[in-house]
């Protein structure tokens, strides 16, 4: 179980899991940038698989491209995409089986929460730890 706790008195978020928590925040970002409000200041959160096709398009438009979107172009394999509130600065990292999807999911979870002033509690039977700060 995974708790959310808004600093400013919201109420509580539970999530069965990370994978949960994910597409709560992922479909939270991408309506954001859906509903263009006046009053929106655009910070990219987002974590995106590209397929070894984009990756080729991807590459063709970078003027700088990091190691992994070079080596993901030239292995032809997927990359993963993770932006951090910054769409300038991405991490790049390529889809291999070694890599620990999970892991990397549930960091930018709790970065997101972080960000936005949510404490992140994992825990069952009553018991949960804070992990804002693991992660880090």
């Amino acid at each position: 179980m995974i708790i959310i706790v808004p600093l400013d008195g919201r109420p509580i978020e539970h999530f069965k899991n990370y994978n949960d928590l994910f597409e709560c925040i992922t479909t939270t970002e991408h309506m954001k940038r859906v509903a263009k409000k006046p009053d929106f200041q655009p910070m990219n959160w987002s974590f995106t698989i590209h397929a070894p096709k984009h990756v080729s398009a991807l590459y063709a438009h970078t003027q700088n491209p990091s190691a992994a979107l070079r080596e993901a172009f030239e292995e032809q394999l997927s990359l993963i995409e993770i932006c951090i509130g910054d769409s300038t600065k991405p991490q790049h990292i390529v889809l291999t089986p070694n890599v620990n999807m999970d892991y990397l999911k549930k960091k930018w979870c709790v970065d997101w929460c972080t960000w936005h002033h949510l404490l992140v509690r994992e825990g069952w039977g009553g018991i949960y730890q804070s992990l804002n700060t693991r992660y880090r």
